[in-house]
């Protein structure tokens, strides 16, 4: 490694913009990394990349949520990832007529009408709770609608389907403003498989 560098690598954190260089721990500038403490160098980079000068802050949140819901607890009752997600979001079960009440879809035609049928309908009868999800969050980026429902969406689902591409081609999803983009598929069974 000190060959490619063309020195010595040092517990410092190097110059890459926005960060500018930093001692990952006090003597960082003058300590080696060697093979033994590689592990300790990169965590420490990885915290300062990742955390900057907010881990106390980061440190803090952390403790305050192990108050609430103690890790200890946690790990007893083997709480999954899932179910964890759950008891902090609520579960998630979007209304497929909800969301197609406060949807709109973007069609010229005849054929990109049907899409958006066969479309929601899928959404309707072919997908469980978890693939609603799964879909929401593909499109707008969360995997629930927000606290007021679909109503309170912003900006409005919405659905389109493109006149470029084909059928062949899987759907695309605009997060920034809620929009899945869909082909001209042929059939509802081609959308589903998509």
């Amino acid at each position: 490694l000190e060959k490619a560098l063309g020195e010595h690598l040092t517990f410092m954190a190097a110059a890459v913009w926005p960060w500018p260089v930093k001692e990952l721990l006090p003597g960082g500038a003058t300590r080696r990394v060697y093979d033994s403490d590689r592990r300790e160098y990169l965590e420490l980079l990885c915290q300062e990349r990742m955390l900057g000068g907010k881990l106390r802050s980061y440190c803090a949140l952390q403790q305050g949520f192990w108050d609430v819901l103690p890790l200890h607890l946690l790990q007893r009752n083997m709480v999954s990832a899932a179910e964890l997600s759950s008891m902090i979001s609520g579960s998630c079960n979007p209304d497929p007529q909800e969301w197609r009440l406060y949807s709109s879809s973007c069609t010229a035609n005849r054929l990109q009408k049907q899409v958006v049928e066969w479309f929601w309908d899928v959404v309707q009868t072919d997908l469980n709770a978890e693939q609603r999800c799964r879909l929401l969050r593909f499109a707008t980026g969360s995997s629930r609608p927000p606290p007021g429902g679909f109503a309170e969406l912003r900006p409005p689902f919405a659905v389109e389907v493109s006149p470029l591409g084909s059928e062949h081609h899987l759907p695309t999803a605009q997060t920034c403003v809620n929009k899945l983009v869909l082909h001209a598929y042929r059939s509802k069974a081609q959308l589903l498989e998509k």
